[in-house]
């Protein structure tokens, strides 16, 4: 214990002569030293979780060494019956995200894609959607006539004058 102890006070020393602010206005100062202490206790949580995952194999390999089976198979039992009703849950959230990817495919195709993995469908129907919004905005409207205004006549230009004006404005 008094190793990790050790190990941390000497990070922590290398943290704060290494990254010493120089002469800023006050409010960097304390942006710098926030950043400080939160790169530190995100590298403490980090190791922290690094010794807990060593800690956990190494009880396992001795409860193996000593042939506690019984000990090892409840603990791992109880291991499994924790993470269980998660992963019922992830399979839900997956099969309900795969319906809903192959809804935009047409319905004798879906068959065809119902084995493919969710990356690859979610790829496919977002290729799909920018084919579809190549066509154009206003679709069956009429397309404005632009004005040439050079080669209107005086009387023409007069009468249009506010859109000639629309049109250098909107250069």
């Amino acid at each position: 214990m008094s190793e990790e102890k050790m190990v941390v006070n000497e990070s922590v020393e290398e943290v704060t002569t290494q990254s010493e602010p120089q002469i800023q206005p006050e409010s960097d100062g304390l942006i710098v030293e926030s950043k400080k202490y939160r790169k530190r206790a995100q590298d403490a949580e980090a190791r922290l979780a690094e010794l807990e995952s060593k800690f956990e194999q190494q009880e396992n390999a001795k409860l193996k060494e000593k042939e506690e089976w019984k000990t090892l198979s409840e603990k791992l039992q109880n291991d499994l019956d924790e993470v269980s009703p998660y992963k019922e849950k992830h399979e839900k959230m997956v099969s309900d995200e795969k319906e809903s990817l192959l809804s935009f495919f047409p319905e004798d195709q879906r068959e065809k894609f119902q084995d493919k993995d969710n990356d690859v469908l979610k790829f496919m129907v977002e290729n799909m959607q920018k084919l579809d919004s190549k066509d154009p905005v206003g679709r069956g409207s009429v397309k404005q006539k632009k004005l040439n205004w050079d080669e209107l006549s005086t009387d023409e230009k007069r009468s249009n004058w506010g859109n000639i004006l629309n049109s250098f404005n909107k250069k």
